[in-house]
């Protein structure tokens, strides 16, 4: 599949997992040179993508950072709870620029995801619909 411009191809993959019932999120971009700031391909990924990692403490970090002695300074780790969605999923969509055709082509397209996906009947409340058109907005100013 073809795209004239970046936004078409992101704009696709957001409609598309709107009726799929997930959300998206851009993973990485690539570049063609150092000193270019030419974008050449986009991944764009389930917002569940990847893995959650706690900071891990380091052991000269209360030596680095205390005058104190080590003894006298409170070592009990402070826990914070930390909801996450991320859960590694493999759902993708990857878009590159062709300079022969001058278009966005989709290189990659994975649809594999290992959680549950938004059912229809809360899909109205997912974070890619919570936009509202241009005349929408004119209407609700206009009766405001």
């Amino acid at each position: 599949m073809l795209f004239e411009t970046l936004e078409q191809a992101r704009n696709y993959y957001e409609d598309y997992s709107r009726q799929e019932g997930f959300w998206i999120r851009t993973r990485t971009s690539s570049k063609s040179r150092v000193g270019c700031n030419e974008v050449t391909s986009r991944q764009f990924t389930c917002a569940h993508q990847g893995k959650h990692v706690p900071k891990i403490n380091k052991p000269n970090f209360m030596e680095e950072h205390y005058e104190k002695d080590a003894s006298e300074v409170n070592t009990k780790k402070r826990s914070r709870n930390c909801s996450t969605v991320k859960c590694g999923c493999e759902a993708s969509m990857r878009v590159m620029y062709d300079k022969w055709s001058n278009k966005w082509k989709i290189t990659v397209f994975r649809d594999s995801h290992n959680h549950k996906v938004v059912t229809p009947a809360r899909r109205i409340k997912m974070k890619s619909n919570k936009h509202m058109p241009e005349a929408a907005k004119n209407l609700t100013e206009a009766f405001h």
